[in-house]
């Protein structure tokens, strides 16, 4: 028993170090069971049929939409922290009383909250169906703030809510609109939407009503992070967050809740948001050639032959690039390889192709490895010369870009360094990030003439990267096109993401991204063809600018699938529109 005593002794010390930091006021210490209701500082003079709410002394003590009630009690339209999983778990534990971190202010309308490092003040207002929230923190601190969430009120819902951000999200999700019930929302998703990747609005359809929680001037993050009643899923909490406030420095934010009728859209609710956040990170993307990319993969991991050390595929895997005349083979099959992978382009009239490993596969933990410079340490055999001048993969590329076809290689944005003389990927940053992916397109735009780029693993830390990192690269390269793996929302306005049909059965540019970027489009792998039940949607996809991605190397029926899907489509040209 001891060793239990002692670790609930620690738990309540971690409790205790938590409420230290928590902000606090005179009425913390007020009990609440038997609370008397608060009489209303301001009465809004809505409608009972459209927005109506009443702001106590510590927040909200009503809220309702078309006589729909959205607050269980005072204490939920409460301003308070944000508090951490951990210290909400552990509050239900020991049952102890939630205490009230807000007092009233001298200000009419306003709530004031008072923490070890500074102040937070909001100030609610009405403007039609819009709850308005002017939220001003302030740091008197010697520290700076990185972080801090509030949580503005726990709203109640009749049912289960759709919605969710706008986010694009990765690996083909998300790609609908916020539809998902928020219980179930997927957790490839963020459910807070941080302006830093997409325009910060969470969308909830609760039945009798559509609220927008939008961030007006698109300085913090909102976000419904998790349901407070998993068995029924309808109460959530509403969570601002702020960031990098400077000791001495006082920020203000303006947050919204928007109410309208049940299945309003998001431009009808949030149409100056979206247009602000558009002309705050306005896409800069200019690739009029919507034609469809043929994908070409050299090598194969299921080839495992001690004279094939890389692994490559053609010529059935039979070649030994151990001595002279297997490298003269490897050559003329490399170059056979080209001149049917350019009929293949020729006929569905690609605008040009992707080679995803010309360093071969020989370490299979690491592929794809994203090295065009480092080809010729990985795969010495494609710097064969035979008896001409040039490599075999300089010939390679060469032969593309004479038949009028552009060419492109798959990067990464982690450096490799050699480990017990194996490559290994590198983690990095944002930072880092961008030089890799700078160095590696400047090497095989330098030496290949690549200008499509298909860049694999773009992610740090358990996140995408910031979109800022392709920002500057565009402006870097602004004659490439960047196909990212991952992506958030602010990738689509300055690259075309890659998704997969083939996989996921993602047929379009995600909606979520076009609503903020009308023409923004990606670039769907469709291997092998379409299937009989989403050809229409590809079809219309193609007519909407995306590019689709197909292998160019083994399947002339799917080529003559997609030539067919851009033939329909009307769209077997060159310019967008």
């Amino acid at each position: 028993m001891t060793p239990r005593r002692s670790s609930f002794t620690g738990f309540l010390l971690v409790l205790l170090a938590a409420t230290v930091f928590a902000c606090t006021s005179p009425a913390k210490a007020e009990s609440r069971p038997n609370r008397m209701p608060t009489p209303a500082v301001l009465q809004s003079d809505a409608p009972k049929q459209g927005l109506d709410f009443v702001v106590g002394a510590h927040g909200l003590d009503s809220l309702s939409f078309n006589g729909q009630s959205l607050l269980v009690s005072p204490e939920t339209g409460e301003l308070r922290p944000q508090k951490s999983v951990f210290r909400a778990v552990l509050e239900a534990i020991l049952a102890r009383p939630s205490p009230r971190v807000a007092t009233p202010s001298k200000q009419t309308n306003t709530v004031d909250l008072s923490c070890p490092w500074g102040r937070v003040s909001c100030a609610y207002g009405k403007q039609d169906d819009r709850l308005t929230m002017r939220i001003e923190v302030s740091n008197t601190s010697e520290e700076p703030l990185d972080d801090f969430s509030i949580r503005l009120m726990e709203l109640n819902f009749p049912r289960v809510p759709d919605g969710g951000t706008l986010e694009a999200g990765m690996f083909g999700f998300g790609f609908k609109g916020p539809e998902w019930p928020l219980n179930r929302w997927p957790p490839s998703i963020s459910s807070v939407a941080d302006p830093r990747f997409v325009v910060p609005i969470v969308r909830a359809d609760f039945g009798t009503g559509t609220l927008n929680f939008c961030s007006d001037d698109l300085e913090c993050s909102v976000g419904i992070p998790h349901t407070t009643n998993p068995s029924d899923g309808t109460s959530y909490p509403l969570v601002m967050t702020c960031r990098d406030i400077k000791p001495g420095e006082t920020k203000t934010f303006n947050v919204s809740l928007r109410f309208a009728r049940a299945g309003s859209d998001t431009q009808e609710l949030s149409r100056d948001v979206l247009e602000r956040y558009a002309g705050k990170y306005p896409s800069q993307l200019n690739w009029t050639d919507r034609r469809p990319i043929g994908a070409i993969f050299l090598a194969n991991s299921g080839i495992n032959a001690a004279t094939n050390p890389r692994r490559w595929s053609f010529n059935a895997g039979n070649i030994d690039i151990s001595i002279e005349a297997g490298r003269r083979s490897f050559r003329e099959a490399l170059l056979r390889l080209a001149d049917y992978a350019i009929s293949l382009l020729k006929r569905t009239n690609a605008q040009g192709m992707i080679t995803w490993d010309p360093e071969g596969e020989e370490f299979l933990g690491e592929c794809y490895y994203g090295e065009p410079g480092l080809v010729s340490r990985f795969a010495p055999e494609m710097e064969f010369k035979g008896n001409g001048e040039k490599s075999v993969i300089d010939e390679y590329f060469e032969k593309f870009r004479a038949a009028g076809l552009k060419v492109g290689v798959c990067i990464r944005p982690q450096p490799v360094e050699m480990v017990d003389n194996k490559p290994v990927h590198q983690a990095a940053d944002d930072e880092r990030a961008l030089q890799v992916l700078k160095e590696k397109i400047a090497d095989a735009k330098n030496r290949w003439g690549c200008t499509l780029f298909y860049v694999d693993s773009t992610a740090t830390a358990g996140r995408s990267l910031e979109p800022d990192v392709f920002k500057k690269v565009a402006d870097a390269y602004p004659d490439v096109l960047l196909i990212p793996e991952n992506e958030s929302m602010r990738y689509f306005a300055y690259s075309a993401p890659l998704n997969s049909y083939v996989h996921h059965k993602i047929t379009s540019t995600p909606v979520g991204a076009r609503t903020v970027y009308p023409k923004a489009f990606s670039v769907l792998m469709a291997s092998d063809g379409d299937r009989p039940e989403d050809h229409a949607a590809l079809i219309d996809s193609v007519r909407r600018g995306d590019i689709l991605l197909f292998n160019c190397l083994y399947n002339e029926a799917g080529a003559e699938k997609i030539r067919k899907i851009y033939l329909e489509a009307g769209r077997m040209g060159t310019s967008d529109r």
